[in-house]
């Protein structure tokens, strides 16, 4: 008899495989709820809001360049989206960068 498929739900899904993609996620997250907190607060809250988005976006830099380093086939999608996703966590990591700086001044 073969065995049922064990449904899951979304989150179930997402948290089965723990990693730095998860962590990257939460600290996008939690980034985007700071900043909105800052806007009422101060700018001291901003800067660590871009703080966090200055980690996050160096965690997703360096989780692409993984993948851009395996021995994976240069035309896979996966390949692709790390090209993408490196190109596009840099913009957001200096942006992150230079609203840091901009804050603490």
């Amino acid at each position: 008899m073969a065995a049922k498929a064990k449904k899951r739900n979304f989150l179930q899904a997402y948290f089965s495989n723990f990693g730095i993609r998860q962590i990257c996620d939460l600290l996008m997250l939690g980034g985007a709820i700071v900043l909105l907190v800052g806007i009422f607060v101060s700018d001291l809250v901003i800067a660590v809001g871009l703080g966090i988005y200055l980690a996050a976006s160096a965690l997703a830099i360096v989780r692409s360049v993984l993948v851009l380093a395996s021995k994976i086939n240069r035309r896979s999608p996966e390949y692709k989206n790390a090209i993408i996703n490196t190109v596009i966590m840099g913009v957001i990591f200096l942006v992150a960068l230079f609203g840091f700086i901009y804050a603490l001044v």
